[in-house]
């Protein structure tokens, strides 16, 4: 497996500082992962930072609209490049999107019923703009999106129909890249051992699934499915549905993670599907 880089400690930080609104997230541990854990605690930190993300609704006191504005002229230029010029999101004559990750070599079609956002980029800021995004639980989405880091979060895809938003949760998808990652999908083995851990990050998860398919270009992928119980801050309770995707890349390990509530899945899982079997390595 390949060295740790410290590439998702971000992911570590931010569950730190969400672990109190998502019942049953265990504190991310001080101590590093090692090269035979880290896969381990990428699988459970991206399906707990997918919960969090959803979790927290702003409340009365602070619903403030996140909004555009100019950086200031105190802050420095970024020295690495941004997330838009290492990847490309495009429209095309459909109505779907093409998003082409330029560092991780592969390519998505998002389907027309998801909001496609990259973080630094120019949809993310016509997105705060939006009539959905006036509801509180989009605001959230948009506001700890843009918080997070680009080398991490490659992709967010949010479901901004307000009809499917169940009690203050926001239907997400999130892909995570790892270019010092490997797992094999040429049988399950690795993603047994994976799904082993789950319940001992996420207090009463209950994995339902883990099997290997494929991509319509033969493609083959891991996928990991369970169900979480969850509290809102409206005060519902929800079991959260998740399904976690993973490719091995010739660049490292990209997952694919959508969590939704049961209410909605059957609606939403069939535009996951399309969206993972779009997949494409470049060369």
């Amino acid at each position: 497996m390949k060295q740790h880089r410290g590439f998702l400690m971000a992911v570590l930080l931010m569950l730190t500082a969400l672990a109190c609104v998502v019942p049953g997230l265990q504190p991310a541990s001080a101590i590093p992962p090692t090269p035979d854990t880290r896969l381990d605690r990428m699988v459970a930190e991206t399906v707990a930072a997918a919960l969090a993300l959803t979790q927290q609704v702003p409340t009365a006191t602070n619903t403030s609209t996140p909004t555009p504005t100019s950086t200031p002229t105190s802050t420095p230029l970024p020295v690495e490049p941004t997330q838009a010029e290492e990847s490309v999101l495009d429209k095309n004559t459909d109505g779907t999107s093409s998003f082409i990750d330029l560092s991780g070599k592969y390519q998505f079609t998002v389907p027309t019923q998801w909001l496609a956002l990259r973080i630094n980029s120019p949809e993310y800021d016509e997105a705060v703009l939006l009539p959905e995004a006036a509801n509180p639980a989009i605001q959230n989405q948009l506001s700890v999106i843009q918080k997070q880091d680009p080398n991490v979060f490659r992709l967010f895809l949010l479901d901004i129909n307000e009809e499917h938003i169940d009690s203050g949760f926001v239907t997400n998808v999130n892909l995570v890249w790892d270019p010092q990652m490997e797992i094999s999908v040429a049988t399950d083995s690795d993603l047994k051992g994976l799904a082993a851990t789950l319940p001992t990050s996420l207090k009463d998860a209950e994995v339902t699934g883990v099997e290997i398919k494929t991509t319509t270009g033969g493609l083959s992928y891991g996928v990991i499915t369970a169900t979480t119980p969850l509290m809102t801050q409206e005060g519902a309770r929800l079991n959260v549905y998740q399904k976690l995707v993973f490719f091995d890349l010739p660049t490292g390990t990209l997952s694919v993670t959508l969590s939704t509530t049961e209410k909605w899945q059957s609606t939403v899982e069939p535009f996951f599907d399309e969206f993972v079997t779009s997949f494409l390595i470049l060369e």
